[in-house]
């Protein structure tokens, strides 16, 4: 029998999960079940459906004693999970959080980013958040795992899904991925390093002063010393102001289109 046909076997029982079902075929499907005991990629001894806990070598289970330890596991994960949560929770919501929890612990679901932003109500930035938890420990190392990067992205998906039917509340147009150049950041970004390249190549005084305004209080205190600069380095104040415009304008531009590499808006 497939893993899958496991999975739905599990489903098709007449138990009463204490969390949304969705969550069960999660993590029964990332988990899967083996009734021999066998050490995972972490070296923990590991039965039945991911169950550590009190599992040691040449253990064995029968089915049934494997699926009512991962009900007991759930009601546990499931309770703590909800005593954490103090933001309005769909079912999808649930299951994710559930399932994040249930794979790194309590103790390190309470302390992440995920449960942070959803109880900000912040979901896009809670959905993001799961990514985060994609390493494994490797000696003093942390490596990324592709597995833990399919499984996040998998929790992610569930989570931002709508509870009940999830094609109620599609739009039924959506938008256009936004270009880059009409990111106010990043136009914003080109506007300041163009003048500051026109500033440094024109010297003109009363442009390099509206741009210093407009920067930042750092300028002023630039413009206010620049005699002594001038005297020091010999060069004229609104040359350095313009080239300072230039780099700054030009971080910004280079930081939004990182951003966009990596499929940020």
């Amino acid at each position: 029998m497939g893993k899958l046909a496991r999975v739905d076997a599990l489903l098709a029982r007449p138990i009463d999960w204490p969390v949304p079902r969705e969550c069960v075929r999660l993590i029964a499907t990332e988990e899967d079940c083996r009734l021999v005991a066998y050490q995972c990629t972490a070296g923990v001894w590991t039965c039945g459906w991911g169950e550590t806990d009190g599992v040691v070598q040449g253990m064995v289970w029968t089915q049934d004693y494997a699926d009512e330890r991962l009900r007991q596991s759930l009601v546990e994960w499931g309770d703590g999970v909800r005593g954490m949560l103090t933001a309005p929770t769909s079912d999808t919501e649930l299951a994710a959080l559930v399932s994040l929890a249930y794979n790194i612990g309590l103790a390190g679901f309470r302390r992440s980013s995920v449960l942070r932003l959803h109880n900000a109500r912040n979901k896009p930035a809670a959905a993001r958040a799961f990514a985060l938890w994609n390493k494994t420990r490797q000696g003093q190392q942390l490596v990324e795992s592709p597995g833990l990067i399919a499984r996040r992205a998998r929790e992610a998906a569930l989570y931002l899904t709508p509870a009940g039917d999830a094609d109620a509340d599609m739009p039924q147009a959506v938008a256009p991925e936004s270009s880059l150049a009409r990111s106010p950041i990043a136009r914003g970004g080109a506007v300041t390093a163009s003048v500051g390249a026109i500033t440094a190549v024109a010297q003109v005084a009363e442009e390099a002063e509206g741009a210093a305004a407009a920067a930042s209080p750092v300028l002023d205190a630039i413009q206010q010393t620049g005699a002594a600069v001038q005297a020091v380095l010999g060069i004229p104040p609104v040359v350095l102001v313009g080239v300072l415009l230039f780099v700054v304008g030009y971080g910004v531009v280079r930081w939004r289109w990182r951003q966009r590499a990596e499929g940020w808006a």
